[in-house]
This record gives C-alpha cells, sequence and structure tokens, in this order.
C-alpha cells in the first residue's frame, strides 16, 4: 500500500484499490501524483479490475476529474476491463459516468467488500453478482 496525505493506493488479488478518505481534494500537483502512482501499480497482466473508494463528500475538481479520466484511460491500455466504483449514491452515479470508457464494464456499489468481490470474478462470472446502485 502506497499512502499519501489524500489517498490510499494497494493491489489485492490483481485488483488495484484505490481509497478516498472523507475530506479528499486533488490539486493538480495531487492529481498528477496520484496518476504515477497509477502508472507504477497498473501494469500489463498486474491489475485485472479497479475499485475506486470515495469516501469524501467533497466535490471533485477538475484536476480530480482529469486524473480519474486519465487513470481509466491508463488502465483499459493495460487490459483493465471492470472498474467498480464505492460512494455516496450521487458519488457512485459521478464517478461511473466519468469512467465510461468503450469496451470497460462499470459497476456501482454501497459496500467495499462486495465491490472487491465484483471486481475479482472474471467478465462471465461478474454479470451475476448483484450490485446496489
Amino acid at each position: 500500500m502506497e499512502p499519501s496525505e489524500r489517498w490510499l493506493l494497494r493491489v489485492e488479488d490483481d485488483v488495484l484499490v484505490v481509497e478516498f478518505p472523507h475530506g479528499t481534494g486533488l490539486s493538480p500537483a495531487d492529481g498528477e501524483t496520484l496518476l504515477d502512482r497509477w502508472r507504477s501499480a497498473a501494469t500489463r497482466d498486474a491489475v485485472d479490475a479497479v475499485v475506486i473508494v470515495v469516501r469524501t463528500s467533497r466535490p471533485c475538481s477538475d484536476a480530480g476529474r482529469r486524473a480519474l479520466r486519465e487513470s481509466a484511460q491508463i488502465a483499459v491500455a493495460r487490459g483493465v476491463d471492470r472498474f467498480a466504483v464505492v460512494g455516496q449514491r450521487s458519488k457512485r452515479r459521478y464517478l461511473k459516468r466519468t469512467i465510461d470508457v468503450e469496451g470497460v464494464d462499470t459497476e456501482a456499489f454501497n459496500d467495499d467488500d462486495a465491490a472487491l468481490r465484483w471486481a475479482k470474478c472474471p467478465p462471465a462470472a461478474a454479470s451475476s453478482v448483484e450490485t446496489s446502485s
């Protein structure tokens, strides 16, 4: 796990988990640092899926939106085909729309554990996992 002042990033069973705790905000410099760590962690064949956990209720900054879009593009280029997003209902919808990349299955969850279980499932089995929108 690579903690920073603003997020936690870890790889668990071929799933990249990025957690944004309460009060998290991303400046442009924070976004660049996060993208650098994302590039290092999301190497080809090391990560099959991504779980993004957003516990903050703060609005997403322009830097945060840009980092999210770029991180999705990086992940897809490296073979990721599933994104799970966890957060408050409005955050989940926003993140799901922002990550909307062709060829990527994106699901929204209320619960970290359910999101991680879904992300670890092969794509054919993942469709049978119940989600909470």
